[in-house]
């Protein structure tokens, strides 16, 4: 009996760079479990081809004229179940990465990064995950500001109030481990992990995913 295929990738991608998004579009291509199902050039574009066509994911760039890729996820996330969207940045857009995190985006990789990065950060998202590059990742939790050592603080606080198990399941969380990843993992029903994690959402406070991902990685958990 044959194994039965994989399930593909449907992704969405949306830059308004035409280069930058050919390039985008080329290296997806290069893995035979993702499809490009739509390119967009502009906000207004991505958001009409992810309403229509409900990708498996959104390759979105933070800064598009017209309606920006912060707008965009702004208002994917207003309706409908939520869709993944993995972010591509550049140095110097802290900010924005911050208020995409603040609207619950799934994940950042770099412009400049390594191809297999964006890879990873497609396949985690649309499982489920999230994903940051390590440099994103870096200047997220590095980064001098004030408020850094109480943002630990709190961080590690929040938790401590987890039990044993959801430690384990938010440690893993924050390595951008999908829920089947993480079942496998821990040898758990993938149900009994998405119950984990709803626990953990409450518990933390986080509003999504990526933030209690961020809990863990703060609280030097992960």
């Amino acid at each position: 009996m044959k194994e039965p295929l994989p399930a593909r990738v449907r992704v969405l991608v949306a830059d308004d760079e035409p280069l930058v998004r050919a390039g985008i579009v080329g290296i997806l291509g290069t893995d035979p479990a993702i499809d490009v199902i739509g390119e967009a050039g502009t906000g207004h574009e991505a958001l009409a081809a992810a309403r229509a066509c409900r990708p498996d994911a959104v390759v979105l760039d933070i800064r598009m004229p017209g309606l920006s890729g912060l707008e965009v996820l702004r208002e994917l996330r207003r309706a409908g179940p939520p869709l993944p969207c993995l972010f591509v940045t550049t140095f110097g857009e802290d900010d924005y990465v911050a208020e995409a995190l603040r609207l619950g985006a799934d994940g950042f990789v770099l412009k400049s990064g390594s191809p297999h990065e964006l890879l990873l950060g497609v396949h985690a998202v649309a499982g489920g995950g999230a994903f940051f590059s390590p440099s994103v990742a870096r200047r997220l939790l590095t980064g001098r500001r004030v408020g850094e050592s109480g943002r630990a603080h709190d961080a590690r606080a929040r938790f401590d109030r987890l039990t044993p198990r959801e430690r384990e399941v938010l440690r893993l969380v924050g390595q951008g481990l999908t829920n089947t990843e993480i079942a496998g993992r821990l040898v758990l029903a993938e149900g009994t992990v998405k119950v984990h994690i709803s626990s953990i959402l409450r518990t933390t406070g986080a509003r999504n995913r990526v933030e209690a991902a961020l809990v863990a990685v703060h609280a030097g958990e992960a």
